[in-house]
């Protein structure tokens, strides 16, 4: 199958990991697969390469040869074979400047009906580290396939023109928990038992529930784009430690219990705080944390220790303590 997309969503809906999966699925080969993490600094040298000085053993001679990017690694490594499909890998692409990474190298992404490229760019640099090709003229095969991740709530976006977009199939990734071949949701994947602190004491839910939940009350309660949700591997927790908090054993979750709270603290209340919330407690019915916590400094102390989420999320969603769907 033939592929230029670009697979979007919140951040941790696991559009990395669908594009591992698929990979693997496929059976294709680590060798076929380049991937790079763009960066808002991040060059056309740095994507497709860049003259660089050598200085030839023993003699005072600098002389400069071209040294490719992941770009130009993936094209030589398609055109050895155009049997066999080769994935670049693109990450983050929204965080740097696309027009400028890609340069001359956009023209390439205009496609025909058999999934070459439809024009071809002159690109000495390239072409000559290409031995199949006559001359300096390249095209993409049809077997060179690109895909991308782009976080639609990054607050580092560089807006991407609309020439550029439209030459990239646009896959949506939804944040539900994903789920597995049977079509149900898979409760046995990163979702660890989660404990919170409430009016009644501390009761215990799980991440799957709890996520699912804190996105239902940012768009229905709160009113914020979806962009503003989370996906189920916003926050990634070691296997070992899930297994922990579903232990009997009171020492074990008791430790365990200690390591959930320490990673939410540190990995998910500033991004509720600031991109949620928006920094600052309102008097309207809509807030996701208590009215009487006025700064971060204030919810980072309570959290795990005191009640911290609003008594509107935690009336409107008291089923988040027994809900069936996620155990």
């Amino acid at each position: 199958m033939y592929e230029q997309k670009i697979y979007f969503g919140a951040p941790g809906t696991g559009k990395s990991y669908l594009i591992n999966k698929k990979l693997s699925d496929e059976g294709i080969s680590p060798d076929k697969i380049f991937r790079v993490v763009i960066h808002p600094e991040f060059t056309y040298s740095d994507f497709i390469g860049q003259l660089l000085p050598e200085t030839n053993s023993g003699e005072n001679k600098i002389t400069f040869s071209f040294k490719e990017g992941p770009f130009t690694r993936a094209l030589i490594e398609a055109y050895k074979d155009t049997s066999k499909p080769v994935y670049l890998i693109i990450e983050e692409l929204s965080r740097g400047n696309v027009a400028a990474i890609f340069g001359d190298i956009f023209q390439l992404l205009d496609r025909n009906k058999h999934f070459e490229s439809r024009y071809p760019i002159n690109n000495k640099n390239i072409a000559d580290k290409i031995i199949t090709l006559n001359g300096d003229n390249i095209i993409l095969p049809s077997n060179f396939n690109i895909l991308c991740t782009v976080n639609t709530n990054d607050q580092n976006v560089f807006p991407m023109d609309t020439a550029f977009k439209r030459r990239f199939e646009w896959e949506y990734v939804a944040t539900e928990p994903i789920k597995s071949d049977d079509n149900t949701f898979n409760v046995n994947k990163n979702n660890p038992r989660i404990f919170l602190t409430t009016d009644t004491g501390e009761q215990q839910t799980n991440w799957l529930s709890f996520y699912t939940k804190l996105n239902e009350f940012i768009i229905k309660e709160m009113g914020k784009n979806e962009d503003r949700q989370l996906g189920q591997f916003f926050i990634e927790f070691d296997e070992e430690l899930i297994k922990q908090t579903y232990s009997t054993v009171e020492d074990t979750q008791k430790i365990a219990k200690t390591k959930i709270n320490a990673i939410i603290k540190n990995k998910l209340l500033l991004y509720l705080w600031q991109d949620v919330q928006g920094c600052y407690i309102s008097n309207t019915q809509n807030n996701l944390f208590n009215k009487e916590i006025s700064t971060y400094g204030e919810l980072y102390k309570k959290y795990g220790n005191e009640k911290v989420f609003s008594d509107e999320f935690c009336a409107k969603y008291s089923n988040i303590y027994d809900d069936a769907n996620f155990y």
